[in-house]
């Protein structure tokens, strides 16, 4: 590789080192989480989490957890967005919502995101 390919290359590597980890992926798919912001404060009561999404070729549907719950939430509302996905009945204090993007056979797909909120 001559010179120009080298730094080509660099600047091409550095420019995706730049990109937020977990929220894009190859072809510009992206979840963006609109509603609850990073570090907002909620009260108490019935939430709903708002997102948009650029799915990549492969994805079906999303995974949607709260903390560290072991079984997400499925959500198929992929199109037509901003979509929205009730939560469970959240208590005080700090909480974290991660959405991702998964294949017909519920593989992960690589493409996510997640915001951390407080509710008093």
């Amino acid at each position: 590789m001559n010179r120009t390919g080298k730094r080509m290359y660099g600047m091409l590597f550095a420019a995706l080192c730049a990109l937020p980890l977990g929220s894009y992926a190859a072809g510009g798919a992206s979840i963006e989480i609109l509603s609850p912001k990073e570090g907002e404060t909620w009260t108490a009561g019935a939430h709903v989490v708002k997102y948009q999404v650029h799915p990549s070729p492969n994805g079906n549907h999303l995974h949607v957890y709260v903390d560290q719950q072991d079984e997400p939430i499925i959500s198929h509302q992929m199109s037509h967005c901003p979509c929205s996905e009730q939560l469970p009945d959240l208590g005080p204090g700090t909480h974290r919502v991660t959405i991702k993007e998964a294949t017909a056979s519920h593989s992960l797909t690589g493409v996510e995101s997640s915001v951390s909120f407080t509710v008093k």
